[in-house]
């Protein structure tokens, strides 16, 4: 249950079983193709799509460093342990860094990003994150696409690593200029592979910068994309495997998607809420809910974590930076249904009677189910993505 890597579909799995074939292939091109096409009406774009062998941390640093020149300056948008690392590349390259920092928990405001960009009219670009996950945050991208067209001649830039695929994201309808996904996420990849997608403004701004990387230089991969191939030996069957994963978000189709995962989130929320205990954030996304631990001096958070594992094989995911050891987080998106949804709450119930706090077992799973009944009566049909 953990906001990534997630559980990825069986039949995604089983082309890992197929003998490796050569990339320079018409089949690879169809591929190629093929993924291309999904990414772009994940996307809600008609820009370019790039296939990066690498993590999502590869696809961001590569969007970063083909728009940003030493000296040029750059607005943070930091909200998290995520988010930061945009701040921290920046300064890898030479960046004149400007943060506009939030504190953990919070979303960003619109006319405070218009305010420093007024300020600071040589800002090339702005860097955002649509969920960040160390916080459960999910941030106003559409009005901040809106607000730093309206004021600023930068660009945005989105990672979206953990959220696209889950949380409502248009890039060209919201004005986002490049956006970077990671394929271990909402998209139900194996680890390993991202996806940058640039739109033409992007492009005007990577031919005026000069070009200080040879992996990632995206001038390259457009090159390339134009036989429809890779500049560089690709991932293969990180590819293959995703294929069939987005063929799968394709036949639900994305809206279907947004709104499960909208109902999965709210289940989550109100089981929480009925167990008793406190969310991190009342602007949560709906790709994942974090939580705080209990305060209470006999509860045990080692003991917590260790009993959802090891007891009920559930895992989450701890706390980054400020929040280590405060909370745990866990995701509701992909191959996850209401009946994960429902297993885990009861299991987080028995696992905190374990270390020490007084959950009422059945009171957060109740909750839950109230409001899948809800939903089915506008929603005629099994919510369960499984077979």
């Amino acid at each position: 249950m953990t906001p990534g890597p997630t559980q990825v579909p069986e039949e995604s799995l089983l082309t890992l079983a197929r003998q490796v074939t050569h990339h320079r292939t018409p089949q690879f091109e169809a591929l190629f193709q093929k993924t291309r096409l999904a990414m772009g009406k994940i996307l809600r774009t008609e820009g370019d799509v790039f296939f990066i062998t690498g993590s999502g941390t590869a696809s961001m640093e590569t969007a970063l460093m083909n728009i940003v020149a030493p000296g040029e300056t750059i607005l943070i948008l930091a909200s998290g342990k995520f988010s930061q690392r945009w701040a921290e590349m920046g300064e890898v390259f030479g960046a004149k860094v400007i943060i506009c920092s939030v504190p953990w928990g919070e979303p960003f405001r619109p006319d405070v990003v218009a305010d420093i960009l007024r300020a600071h009219p040589e800002t090339v670009a702005v860097f955002g994150t649509l969920t960040e996950t160390s916080t459960g945050v999910c941030h106003p991208i559409a009005e901040l696409g809106r607000t730093i067209r309206e004021n600023s001649a930068a660009l945005f830039v989105v990672d979206g690593i953990s959220g696209i695929g889950a949380d409502r994201f248009e890039m060209d309808a919201w004005s986002v200029d490049l956006a970077v996904i990671g394929s271990q996420k909402a998209l139900m990849g194996i680890s390993g592979g991202g996806f940058v997608a640039v739109s033409p403004r992007a492009w005007e701004k990577i031919e005026q910068t000069p070009r200080r990387g040879f992996y990632f230089d995206l001038i390259k991969y457009r090159k390339s994309a134009q036989a429809s191939t890779t500049p560089f030996t690709p991932a293969k069957p990180i590819l293959e495997g995703l294929a069939v994963s987005l063929d799968a978000i394709l036949a639900e189709g994305i809206e279907t998607v947004w709104r499960r995962t909208s109902l999965l989130a709210e289940a989550v929320r109100a089981g929480i809420d009925a167990i008793g205990l406190a969310r991190t954030t009342a602007f949560p996304a709906d790709s994942m809910t974090a939580v705080f631990f209990p305060e209470t001096g006999a509860f045990n958070a080692k003991r917590f974590m260790n009993e959802i594992h090891e007891c009920y094989g559930i895992k989450f995911a701890g706390g980054q930076g400020e929040w280590r050891g405060k909370i745990f987080r866990m995701a509701h998106f992909g191959l996850i249904d209401e009946f994960d949804v429902l297993g885990t709450l009861g299991s987080i119930e028995l696992a905190l009677i374990d270390a020490g706090y007084p959950a009422e077992p059945g009171r957060g799973v109740a909750a839950a189910q109230r409001v899948f009944l809800a939903a089915r009566q506008v929603l005629p049909r099994n919510i369960s993505s499984k077979n």
